[in-house]
């Protein structure tokens, strides 16, 4: 019996959208503290993946309201109100793209409210996304009660909280010419850029091609580890831990 190759671990709609948004979340976690994984759970369950009516007409991942002279559009949503769920009309931003929101939304952590700037702060300065969480429905952020933990189960289930390692440096990268195959067992990700550096982002897993020749082409040292950039069949795949492949 011919064994079967295995199937891609992160090609999905769901991958896709997280992919869209986890660079500038990591960025906007790098400026202002505010975990990615947070972001990125509030994007999905707010815009149902980026496929609500206000994600794809406004750009408005987070049901952000409009007020003023501001560009907005008028649409029904659902709010949770003394202990039920009632459908409203209301104006909501419109924004140019997905990142415009993304930084409005962080905006409004970072300002708080008229009454209150430091509303958001036990946000910011939580530890983990769990604490975070928990912060935000303390803040009245939400009126759905479960809204904390749908979050958290968003957040495992997904794998969101590796976006929050960003503090890794970048000692050293250089261009090589060797090849390579998987170590036998290997089954670490595959990233775009090293892991942990902003803007990394999941590829594929290492063991989807363990059958192929890979033609390594770059070698970079981080704070935690070696890696190396690697293509198949002249296309660039991306970046894997060294102890992952063995050289030829």
């Amino acid at each position: 019996m011919i064994a079967t190759a295995p199937a891609p671990a992160y090609k999905s709609k769901e991958e896709d959208f997280i992919n869209q948004l986890s660079k500038h979340a990591q960025e906007i976690q790098q400026e202002e503290g505010i975990l990615t994984s947070i972001t990125l759970a509030q994007a999905i369950l707010e815009s149902n993946w980026g496929e609500s009516d206000l994600a794809q007409e406004a750009n408005n991942l987070f049901g952000v309201k409009a007020s003023g002279d501001v560009p907005k559009v008028n649409m029904k949503t659902k709010e949770y109100v003394d202990g039920k769920w009632i459908e409203i009309q209301a104006d909501f931003r419109k924004y140019d793209d997905w990142n415009a929101s993304l930084d409005d939304h962080a905006q409004l952590f970072l300002r708080g409210t008229s009454w209150d700037k430091d509303k958001y702060k036990p946000v910011i300065e939580a530890s983990g996304y769990e604490e975070a969480a928990l912060a935000l429905v303390t803040a009245g952020y939400a009126t759905d009660p479960d809204y904390a933990y749908k979050l958290i189960d968003l957040i495992e289930q997904y794998d969101l909280a590796v976006y929050d390692k960003i503090d890794e440096k970048l000692l050293s990268t250089r261009k090589i010419s060797a090849y390579g195959e998987v170590k036998e067992g290997a089954d670490e990700t595959v990233w775009s850029e090293p892991y942990g550096l902003v803007g990394a982002q999941k590829v594929e897993k290492i063991s989807y091609f363990a059958r192929d020749d890979l033609q390594l082409i770059g070698e970079a040292k981080t704070t935690d580890a070696t890696w190396y950039q690697f293509a198949v069949d002249g296309k660039t795949i991306g970046w894997v831990k060294s102890d992952q492949i063995v050289p030829q």
